[in-house]
């Protein structure tokens, strides 16, 4: 009875786990890079769509954080609207020692460099949740470029 017993709930915990597991939604991630340059230290910060986050900047290990659910959805939007756009910034001169590129690659695309002045509307909001998303990570503040209608994040 016990080898019975046991087949039973093997079945009914194998088949409870098949049920969650189906329902599962697998996790979306996107990672924000910022090259940094001779004199500013880059930083790497990935974001998932459960709001969990890690930042890590020069060769440190990843630390974790949190973000808001809401500031998640709000940047995978505005990032599947600036892909499905092909969004783009205007081109701007850099100096070859000081100058940086901050890009987002998020399921093989990745966006332009978004510390040249945005075009409209859809850079502007990667620029702004890019903002919001290293203040979170506690990144200092390195002002990006801003274009009409930018406002850092508070």
């Amino acid at each position: 009875m016990k080898p019975a017993l046991d087949r039973v709930i093997s079945l009914i915990f194998t088949a409870y786990a098949g049920v969650v597991l189906i329902g599962a939604v697998p996790l979306d991630s996107a990672v924000i890079v910022d090259s940094g340059s001779t004199n500013t230290l880059g930083y790497r910060i990935e974001v998932r769509s459960d709001g969990s986050a890690s930042v890590s900047t020069g060769s440190s290990s990843p630390k974790p954080f949190a973000v808001p659910q809401a500031t998640v959805e709000r940047f995978f939007a505005d990032l599947a609207a600036a892909r499905k756009a092909n969004a783009t910034t205007a081109s701007c001169i850099k100096s070859a020692s000081f100058g940086s590129t901050l890009r987002v690659t998020w399921q093989q695309w990745v966006s332009p460099d978004l510390t040249c002045p945005p075009n409209g509307a859809l850079e502007a909001a990667l620029v702004t949740d890019v903002q919001t998303l290293r203040k979170v990570a506690g990144i200092g503040a390195a002002p990006l470029r801003q274009g009409p209608g930018i406002q850092p994040p508070d």
